[in-house]
């Protein structure tokens, strides 16, 4: 079974930065990595003048592309973060961007006091972080990249072996 961490907050808050350094971080590691970002917005993968933008136009409910490096399945219609979960390839470790109330452990990103009232009370947080200057000391300052990797490498070793 994966490890899965949540990297959760509102826009602007860090939360990618973050998602990134520990994919840099459990990379440099050999572990193998997911990540499912949460998109609160219609968001769109595909492109016009591309061939599966055709299909996508022309009615298709799903369009598939594939080459000899990569593939990706493109779907009409939504999925619940534990399916998301499901469908992805095994990996040592699955990090989600985003998906607020998931009940996985999660380092919240805040940008001021206003976040941290309206994300009291999320379930399983362990870390509160911020990259901004004058909120509470409890609240962990990642404002450099020395800062965020000491978090990373924190929680890559109280959670994985």
């Amino acid at each position: 079974m994966a490890l899965i961490f949540q990297i959760t907050g509102f826009k602007k808050s860090g939360k990618t930065t973050m998602t990134n350094c520990f994919v840099h971080q459990l990379k440099a590691q050999d572990y193998t990595v997911a990540v499912i970002k949460h998109d609160a917005h219609a968001f769109s993968m595909d492109h016009p003048n591309t061939d599966t933008f055709s299909f996508r136009e022309s009615g298709a409910d799903v369009v598939a592309i594939s080459s000899s490096s990569q593939h990706a399945i493109i779907a009409n219609e939504g999925i619940t973060l534990k399916d998301m979960i499901t469908k992805l390839p095994r990996t040592d470790v699955v990090l989600i961007e985003g998906y607020k109330e998931g009940p996985f452990p999660k380092l919240v990103m805040v940008r001021d006091e206003e976040d941290m009232k309206t994300l009291e009370g999320l379930p399983n947080v362990h870390t509160i972080g911020t990259f901004r200057d004058g909120l509470p000391h409890a609240i962990l300052k990642l404002s450099t990249q020395e800062e965020q990797e000491r978090l990373c490498q924190t929680i890559i070793k109280e959670f994985l072996p």
